[in-house]
């Protein structure tokens, strides 16, 4: 069975580690947006603080400034990558958050350093860390934020770096600094502990709430995740119950889901349903894909002997977005068994009811033609034209008759007289009878009749006269010699039931492929015009189906044919009452 995760085309969050990712991403780029404010901002800043005289330095400045407009372009660029490839969504949001501290550390030292009003700006990246990444991660920058500041400060003190002034605290009268600020330990210390704890704390907070949010975001995907698949086991439950197959074809013309009734199928129904696509029938179904419902139809095919209808619809949600497409198959081979069945049934009534009134209708203008036949082929003389003619007019009669007889016989309404019988003898009374016929045809007979079989309550007349209606048309296909098997044994059918079997099998010329499904039709034949009235194998049928068996055949052309008859023993029968062969019809 095909899993169903993806149905429709969408993309749908499978873990909470997919969850993190797919929420870093959309972080990254908020990110990316707001240092473009904050790099525009910085830029702004430092050209006004230059008109005013507040700044010592402007070329470092502005050379910052822009490098941080270009880094964003370059984050940008690569934080596109990295929505096709989270592995490096992560690294993107840790290189991102280092460069930003590394940028701040180098704009507040040429800004005034320690003296800077603007050195909490710290506060802000640390927060931003703990809000884009895991809460220890967060310490780590928070702990690198401090190593920078306490690095600048500390190298300013000790003259490794120079220090740039602001000029706000700058005596326009005497043109002295107010206070040097940057030299002056105590300051510098307080400053350095006011800030670290400041970091500290605002990392703590921050990534305390962060990560509340987080677990309850992952509890929640979580809580999803299985509300999902408790559905989606319902919907497979009822799915897998179901008899009818049922296949599911995405938007893309892709299988997404079959169920276990569909497995056998699906593949013939996505074949029968497009046919331009049997190639791919596994993989694509492009003519699927159509979103309009002029595609819906139904189709009727065959798999293993089986009948199936299926039915093609569209799916569409409660947006009337497409979807895809299912395929429903439902078995309707019992049903189409039982509307053969009706119908043959009423058929045989009805060809029943005709043949009788035919036949009575013609019997007896056909004996007087053949009566005054008769009289005239005795009023002229043997051998002339005139004896030949009569003799072919009396000749046609009798095949007439023949069929007439044919028609009594099939729309008998005689009820069967069934008694205790054994079949054996009845077989071996029609072999004997047609012994002279088959020794005439150079036929060797051979015969396995089990003497073990019990006796058997039917009527005996109509059973001969199936056997003799079989073992007549296996000599007929033998003509230039043969063999016919006749075989009896008893077979266990149905819970503790017991089936007579018995098989016809010769090596005649056989029976084609195509005349095959309609050999126990009536009128139907394969002999020669004039030869057989095709009723008898159709008559045969209809007395086994009175006495509650059946009768098949299975033949190969050129090769031989083999008729097999079942019959219930008297435990099937128990139930049954004597029937007219009307009934059966």
């Amino acid at each position: 069975m095909a899993e169903i995760d993806g149905f429709g085309g969408g993309t749908r969050v499978n873990s909470t580690k997919d969850l993190f990712q797919q929420e870093l991403i959309e972080r990254l780029f908020w990110f990316i947006r707001l240092r473009w404010l904050a790099a525009g901002g910085a830029l702004l800043a430092v050209l006004l603080a230059n008109a005013w005289g507040l700044v010592e330095s402007l070329a470092p400045l502005v050379v910052i400034s822009s490098a941080l407009l270009g880094l964003n372009l370059l984050f940008y660029l690569h934080a596109s990558k990295v929505r096709e490839n989270p592995r490096w969504v992560t690294a993107n949001a840790r290189v991102q958050i280092i460069c930003d501290l590394i940028i701040l550390t180098l704009l507040i030292h040429f800004s005034g350093g320690v003296e800077n009003p603007f050195l909490f700006f710290f506060v802000f990246h640390t927060i931003l860390a703990s809000i884009l990444l895991e809460r220890w991660e967060s310490y780590v920058f928070a702990f690198t934020a401090m190593l920078l500041f306490g690095t600048m400060i500390l190298f300013e003190y000790v003259q490794m770096v120079p220090h740039h002034c602001m000029l706000l605290h700058h005596n326009p009268f005497t043109g002295t600094t107010i206070s040097e600020l940057w030299k002056n330990p105590a300051y510098l210390v307080v400053t350095f502990f006011v800030f670290a704890t400041t970091l500290l704390i605002s990392t703590y907070l921050t990534g305390s709430v962060a990560t509340r949010l987080r677990e309850r975001s992952r509890r929640l995907n979580a809580l999803q995740e299985e509300l999902l698949r408790v559905e989606k086991d319902k919907w497979r439950a009822v799915l897998e119950c179901m008899r009818e197959g049922v296949v599911l074809v995405d938007n893309e013309g892709k299988v997404a889901f079959y169920n276990a009734s569909a497995s056998g199928i699906k593949d013939a129904a996505l074949t029968d349903c497009h046919p331009a696509s049997a190639l791919g029938c596994r993989v694509e179904h492009p003519e699927l894909v159509k979103k309009d419902d002029s595609h819906n139809f139904s189709r009727t095919l065959e798999v293993g002997g089986r009948v199936y209808e299926s039915t093609c619809s569209s799916i569409n949600d409660s947006e009337g977005r497409h979807l895809g497409r299912v395929i429903v198959s439902r078995d309707i081979t019992d049903r189409k068994e039982m509307e053969r069945k009706l119908m043959h049934q009423e058929k045989m009534t009805v060809i029943g009811k005709m043949a009788a009134g035919i036949a009575h209708e013609l019997n007896n203008p056909l004996g007087v033609i053949s009566m005054f036949t008769q009289i005239a082929m005795k009023k002229v003389l043997p051998g002339g034209p005139i004896h030949e003619y009569l003799d072919t007019i009396r000749r046609n009669t009798d095949v007439c008759k023949k069929v007439i007889q044919g028609l009594l016989t099939y729309s008998r309404m005689a009820p069967t007289h069934r008694r205790n019988i054994n079949l054996n003898e009845c077989i071996r009374d029609v072999l004997f009878m047609c012994k002279p016929l088959m020794e005439k045809q150079e036929i060797t007979l051979e015969t396995r009749l089990s003497p073990d079989i019990p006796e058997y309550k039917g009527d005996p007349d109509q059973l001969r006269q199936v056997f003799m209606n079989i073992v007549i048309n296996a000599v007929q296909a033998m003509e230039g010699g043969g063999r016919l098997n006749v075989l009896t044994d008893v077979r266990n059918g149905n819970g503790s039931a017991k089936t007579l079997r018995i098989v016809f099998t010769d090596t005649g010329i056989g029976i084609s492929p195509e005349d095959l499904p309609a050999i126990f039709e009536p009128f139907f034949t394969t002999k020669p015009e004039g030869i057989g009235t095709g009723l008898g194998l159709s008559t045969c049928k209809n007395i086994l189906e009175g006495h509650g068996g059946t009768i098949s055949v299975d033949s190969k052309e050129g090769e031989g044919s083999q008729f097999t008859i079942l019959l219930p023993l008297e435990e099937a029968l128990r139930e049954m009452e004597e029937v007219p062969a009307e009934k059966h019809l």
